[in-house]
């Protein structure tokens, strides 16, 4: 029985890789097949664990909520730690491209999504919080400015390479953290 929940647990999480590195080369709307063969499972294995491809979809999103939230939890013990999150987000960046085209799928204003946002804010605002208190950020940020800095990082995805969009990326923070200032 243990050994059978192990395998149902390894075969979702390889479907969940295999998705991001599908999504990622072929964009969201891929053929669930190629996820399913990519993860070298059966096809009623992919339907036991996901419905359909909105819910892989969910979970792929609130897989990346847990590593923001586990992110924001370390980051917390310093005052800058909003910065070294935002900063830190570029080594995301390769896992978050199969997202990039969520709303193709469900739509922002989907219960589940609300949802999503509302957790995603209540991870940053700590972060938030303390940066402003320190001064390390202007005092009118918000959990939805997050979103539109990540959204400014995904144009570090016109790079051809995992290489060059992590590159791009990082000129990208400098340049939001630091501005274009002389």
């Amino acid at each position: 029985m243990l050994k059978r929940q192990q395998q149902a647990a390894k075969n979702r999480e390889d479907l969940l890789i295999a998705a991001l590195t599908i999504f990622r080369k072929h964009g969201i709307r891929a053929p669930l097949q190629l996820v399913i063969d990519e993860a070298r499972v059966g096809r009623a294995t992919f339907y036991r664990n996901f419905q359909d491809r909105r819910e892989l979809i969910v979970a792929l999103m609130e897989q990346a909520l847990q590593r923001l939230e586990e992110r924001a939890q370390y980051f917390s013990q310093f005052n800058d730690g909003l910065i070294q999150l935002i900063q830190n987000h570029v080594h995301n960046l390769p896992s978050l491209t199969a997202l990039m085209e969520y709303w193709r799928v469900i739509n922002r204003h989907d219960p589940i999504m609300i949802n999503i946002y509302q957790k995603r804010d209540a991870i940053l605002q700590p972060l938030i919080d303390q940066a402003i208190e320190h001064k390390i950020c202007r005092a009118d940020l918000t959990s939805k400015d997050y979103a539109l800095i990540t959204g400014i990082l995904r144009a570090s995805f016109q790079g051809m390479t995992d290489e060059e969009q992590m590159a791009l990326a990082n000129r990208a923070v400098d340049l939001l953290i630091n501005g274009i200032k002389a």
